[in-house]
């Protein structure tokens, strides 16, 4: 495959990341974590840990290394599958998805490693930037994490060989945090990083100020993946290329912007009202009501499936109400909500 080859399929690879991560967001409720919310000291503690996890995996064994990856991508693909399938069918189609790239890699099957291997990353960016955005994180935030990381981009990246010496080493793992196009040994790709970046901004903007700044977040990202991939292509630049320092500054803008021309960024509680379900939905009064008026007859923590102003199904996650619905006959997308406690309004 040629570098204009892999290029665009990177290019194409990085949309679809986005435009699914999107669609996850408009179409499906991730169950709050108790952990509160997003402070400005977790946006430094995030900073620190991730300036600070490259050089600490350059000093594990390579096998302890794939073992965190791995930990961590199958349980980030697990959440983000779980609210579809249920808890269970997500943890086998996860440990299943895992069993293969490992397979794949003692038997040698490099293109069917590096296919599963970028599957189950794309998952695991989908269900991380969903969590962080759906939760509280704000676009604040996330343009201040995008500031601090672009110039620690440019010195890992552009101005000595850390970055490099990341890549070298985990070349040809079977499970290692880069979008990767080929076997590794002259790769073209996304460090999982830059996919959470590119993919978690498009999320908060539109949370935060609407679909426009979520479009305009997707393309700026895309178009400066596209600048950076042609130069490569072209040969002006060899090696590595700090992405996040020409993406954070992008952000930051974008933020200003938005900021000065909406004024505050809506609240989480604010964009759940008109982002969580289509709004063209005829039913969704009539299904928030049947909702509440059951909620006494269930447990705290019920998520409930409504069609039609009924009831069709109910389990303690969202994922086994819509299976619930789905096992009772009913074949229409149900409503899916959270109920408190005594019925007083879904989350």
């Amino acid at each position: 495959m040629s570098k204009l080859a892999q290029a665009l399929t990177l290019l194409a690879a990085l949309a679809a990341v986005i435009a699914l991560a999107a669609q996850y967001q408009r179409r499906v409720r991730m169950p709050r974590p108790p952990v509160g919310r997003f402070v400005r000291s977790d946006i430094a503690v995030m900073t620190v840990t991730l300036v600070s996890m490259p050089f600490i995996y350059l000093h594990l064994p390579r096998t302890l290394t794939t073992c965190a990856f791995g930990a961590v991508f199958l349980g980030a693909c697990s959440m983000a599958l779980a609210p579809l399938a249920g808890g269970r069918r997500s943890a086998a189609v996860t440990l299943a998805l895992g069993a293969f790239i490992l397979t794949a890699h003692l038997a040698g099957w490099v293109p069917a490693r590096i296919a599963a291997g970028d599957l189950l990353l794309a998952l695991a960016v989908i269900g991380v930037s969903n969590l962080w955005a759906q939760t509280g994180m704000t676009a604040g935030q996330v343009a201040a994490l995008a500031g601090l990381l672009a110039p620690y981009d440019l010195l890992a990246t552009g101005l000595t060989s850390v970055t490099a010496h990341l890549v070298h080493r985990f070349a040809g793992m079977p499970l290692g945090p880069m979008l990767a196009v080929n076997d590794g040994t002259s790769p073209i790709g996304a460090g999982l990083g830059d996919c959470l970046m590119l993919t978690l901004w498009p999320l908060v903007a539109a949370k935060a100020f609407g679909r426009a700044a979520g479009w305009y977040g997707a393309i700026i990202g895309l178009c400066v993946v596209s600048v950076v991939l042609a130069a490569a292509v072209t040969g002006r630049v060899h090696g590595g290329v700090p992405l996040l320092t020409g993406l954070g500054p992008c952000i930051v803008g974008q933020y200003a912007y938005w900021r000065g021309r909406r004024g505050p960024e809506r609240r989480t509680v604010e964009w759940r009202g008109t982002a969580v379900e289509p709004s063209a939905d005829p039913f969704h009064d009539q299904d928030v009501a049947a909702a509440l008026a059951i909620a006494d007859r269930h447990p705290d923590g019920e998520w409930l499936a409504v069609t039609d102003g009924r009831v069709v199904g109910h389990a303690p996650s969202p994922g086994r109400a819509r299976r619930a619905a789905r096992e009772a006959g009913h074949t229409a997308v149900p409503v899916v909500v959270a109920v408190r406690a005594h019925g007083t309004a879904p989350e």
